[in-house]
């Protein structure tokens, strides 16, 4: 900050001349504001390390998570709360998990794959609630194909997974609309042509195309889906004069230079073919698009930044030459650059490449109201740096079936590391970027990046002509100017939490309207018999909050409202106790080539020598075929076998065996609570959750999914005395599963299960919320077998170890020791991990 202020205090000496100037008083005080903006709003990174690339149904997958803050990339000293979170292909939160951040900056946990409505492409989450304060596109995010379970154990040769859930699934609860392919950003515009599939987005350089100025134009072509579509493209003007031409990449994409008039300007494509999909012919014909519009008065910008003397370039209309602009340029917040400049036609600024760090940078132009005038965002490919690496050596010579294993790290000094060893042989899907290209450029672009690595193996001409291309069609502003530069205010929703909090919102039962003044009062209690109280009093909106202290596990909460006044019924009054935990961000689009399965990676450790013969004690001989000496052991108790009557109805196996579509009701029910909102009916809650639920009219109402009649299952059908589905509350039941009509059956009908709670709530006093509050998930330990005590035995683990807690000595070194499982030949490791001052680790 001390060479930031100097920098500011520069610019003041160089401009003596318009040291008294109102507009460059106002140019300088934002650039101040912009300098303090990290002081005051510091934003956090996550990044998750997982033990494999991808998973089969009921495997559990492990992650240790970075939490790092953003200016400066140390470890994050604001939260302490890691949420994790599992969605399914539709974009359903299918699993949620909460875990602790420690002084490191760091935490680490699984998610077990079981119950999972089939195989499919999921996605995880991570994220702390003060980073959703930047919506979807600030959190950690990572697709993993997950497929069936062998049908034999460990046979990993049948990879089978149900693309149906991915292609067809209804309802999709993805947000299209914050999708790359349905751009929100104020420089990139979307034009579909609505009786095709094909959707052309244009992102001129610097926001604007700028009448008379030499504009660089790019654009992306893709189908509805987002799959990239290969094309010739023209410009044309009103006169059908053809001012510029393009032809997109294999990723859709395309970069072309124009002059540009105040007339209207229409793109044509021709010879469109999907990009990387061999066999299918061109499409036939002409498609048009009208382009963006092109503005009378504003500033081009162009940032040169594949030639090694990086230049700026800034054309200013007629209109704005002669006012004071000013320009900064920025990494992670951070101003690097920053001066005040007379707006003429041309300006030219030199850029030292050399003096810049490897990264996202962004260059933004403004002028004395603060308002963005040009702006783009540049990747700069970091210099290549062996300390940066972790090197792996391997002390023990040949791998053995269930052997033990010996490895060596060699890093920098007291790092924190996250080790993986796989086996090579079993791996199912291809990798996906690691911390560093997550960090520096990952984090900053929106939408996927197939092929991330491509952007950090050189630094010739053509990556960084590939990587300005990335820029311009998927860059996203991770720092407003316009909330830096206090133009804008920027509204924290979601708080620092340095601690719990359980804050929300009270309610009046008929009116709705906040109601101040009342107290409440909160009590948890756990099955282990402890509780905790707390106490507080609404604001005049309405809104409460309580500090509550960190606990593990799943707690019962309670609270209670009360008006204190004199008046009896006063006591007694019924509010809406809305809590504020929805906080989840909005499901992001997922594309077709983010969905593909990549190949796998070839083995970095233990590398087999294929022309090596093999020796008996290298093959493993199970223990039905060889004699082993086994441990005595002494029996302290023999198993209680018992029966429930019950089984049958609560078993929700029935039901899930074959559906599709799967709702936590108690979970959806504490949704619509905390919103202050009343328990609906559970036929309403389904029309509103899923449009495919409706009434048909055939003169009574008849519901029905899809079209198609509904065959309703109360727990299994072994309930006779519950009540008509369509006349149930929400929380009667617990559980929902949808099991769709077989499309080969004609008027087939659909499968809904609903599973009654065990105990049905009791009647809500008056004033009273009863709901839940989820304190930590303990992390488990990853465990094998020791066989240095018992003898080998078939052992198919695809994640031969996993260790997330690693620190090097003194010397930068750490020792690595586990078992191998009864099969691996050859393994991919893979560590990463970061030093204290925030240093990024990976061996590469």
């Amino acid at each position: 900050m001390k060479r930031l202020i100097y920098i500011l205090f520069l610019v003041l000496l160089a401009l003596p001349l318009h040291a008294q100037s109102e507009e460059t008083a106002r140019i300088l005080s934002y650039i101040q504001k912009a300098m303090n903006f990290n002081k005051v709003v510091p934003q956090e990174k996550v990044y998750l390390h997982f033990d494999n690339m991808g998973y089969f149904e009921n495997e559990t997958l492990w992650f240790k998570a970075y939490v790092t803050r953003t200016y400066d990339g140390h470890a994050s000293d604001l939260s302490k709360v890691l949420y994790v979170e599992l969605l399914n292909p539709s974009g359903d939160i299918i699993k949620t998990r909460k875990y602790a951040i420690d002084s490191l900056g760091v935490s680490h946990g699984e998610l077990q794959l079981d119950s999972l409505l089939g195989s499919g492409f999921y996605e995880v989450r991570a994220y702390t609630r003060y980073m959703t304060n930047w919506g979807t596109n600030a959190v950690f995010s990572r697709v993993f194909p997950v497929f069936k379970k062998p049908k034999t154990e460990g046979d990993y040769s049948d990879l089978n997974i149900n693309n149906g859930l991915y292609k067809f699934r209804e309802p999709n609860n993805r947000d299209r609309g914050d999708s790359l392919y349905v751009n929100t950003m104020d420089n990139g515009i979307d034009i579909r042509n609505l009786m095709k599939t094909i959707s052309v987005q244009f992102y001129p350089e610097g926001g604007d195309m700028i009448a008379g100025k030499r504009c660089r134009v790019a654009m992306m072509a893709v189908d509805d889906n987002g799959r990239p579509y290969e094309s010739d493209g023209f410009v044309m003007n009103e006169k059908g004069d053809i001012l510029a031409t393009v032809e997109t990449d294999s990723l859709g994409r395309g970069v072309f230079e124009i002059v540009p008039d105040t007339s209207g300007l229409t793109f044509q494509m021709q010879n469109l073919r999907p990009a990387n999909r061999k066999g299918i012919p061109k499409r036939k014909g002409v498609q048009f698009f009208p382009m963006p519009q092109v503005k009378k008065e504003g500033c081009a910008l162009h940032v040169d930044v594949v030639s090694e003397q990086m230049l700026a370039t800034l054309q200013c209309s007629d209109g704005i030459c002669g006012s004071m602009l000013g320009y900064v340029i920025m990494n992670n917040g951070n101003i690097l650059r920053c001066d005040t400049l007379t707006a003429a036609p041309l300006i030219e600024m030199e850029l030292d490449r050399q003096a810049m760090p490897g990264g996202v940078n962004q260059m933004t132009v403004f002028d004395s109201r603060g308002a963005i005038m040009a702006e783009r965002l540049f990747f700069l490919c970091p210099k290549p740096d062996k300390s940066d690496s972790i090197r792996v050596t391997a002390i023990t010579q040949k791998l053995k079936p269930c052997g033990k294993v010996e490895l060596e790290l060699q890093t920098k000094p007291n790092a924190n590391l996250s080790f993986s060893a796989m086996d090579a042989h079993t791996m199912t899907n291809g990798k996906q970027g690691n911390m560093k290209t997550w960090m520096l450029l990952s984090s900053e672009v929106k939408g996927f990046i197939p092929n991330i690595s491509y952007y950090f193996e050189a630094d010739d001409a053509e990556h960084r002509k590939n990587a300005d291309l990335l820029m311009m069609t998927q860059g996203w502003r991770r720092y407003d100017w316009r909330l830096m530069s206090e133009r804008y205010i920027f509204r924290k929703a979601q708080p620092i939490e340095d601690q719990f909090y359980l804050n929300g919102q009270l309610r009046a039962y008929r009116k709705r309207n906040p109601v101040g003044g009342v107290h409440l009062q909160a009590i948890l209690y756990n099955k282990e018999g402890q509780s905790l109280i707390g106490d507080t009093k609404t604001d005049s909106l309405g809104n409460y909050a309580f500090k509550m202290p960190f606990v593990d596990g799943e707690w019962r909460m309670c609270i209670y409202t009360a008006r204190n006044t004199k008046k009896k019924t006063d006591q007694l009054k019924t509010y809406y106790v809305g809590i504020d935990r929805q906080f989840s961000p909005t499901p992001r689009f997922i594309t077709p080539t983010e969905a593909d399965i990549l190949h796998p990676l070839a083995p970095n450790t233990f590398v087999k020598n294929p022309f090596e013969e093999l020796n008996e004690e290298d093959v493993f001989v199970p223990i039905t075929q060889k004699e082993h000496v086994l441990q005595n052991v002494t029996v302290k108790a023999k198993r209680r076998y018992f029966t429930n009557d019950d089984w049958r109805w609560k078993n929700e196996a029935y039901g899930r065996q074959y559906a599709t579509l799967y709702y936590d009701a108690d979970r959806e029910l504490d949704n619509i609570l905390d919103r202050g909102e009343e328990t609906p009916y559970l036929f309403s809650f389904l029309k509103q959750k899923n449009s495919l639920f409706e009434y048909y009219e055939n003169n009574t109402y008849m519901p029905r999914y899809d079209g198609k009649r509904i065959n309703w299952i109360v727990s299994n059908g072994e309930r006779n005395s519950s009540p008509d589905p369509t006349e149930m509350w929400l929380d009667d039941v617990k559980s929902i599963y949808i099991v769709p009509a077989d499309p080969r059956v004609m008027n087939n009908s659909v499968n809904i299960y609903l599973y009654e709670h065990i105990k049905f709530y009791a009647e809500g006093n008056k004033g009273l919320r009863r709901t839940y509050f989820q304190g930590f998930n303990q992390a488990s330990t990853f465990k094998t077998e020791d066989y240095s005590v018992i003898p080998p035995m078939a052992d198919f683990r695809r994640t031969i170890w996993w260790q997330p807690d690693i620190t090097t000595d003194a010397e930068g070194k750490a020792k690595v020791e586990f078992f191998n499982n009864s099969t691996c030949e050859e393994m991919y490791i893979s560590v990463e991990g970061m030093t204290q001052d925030g240093k990024v680790l990976v061996n590469e």
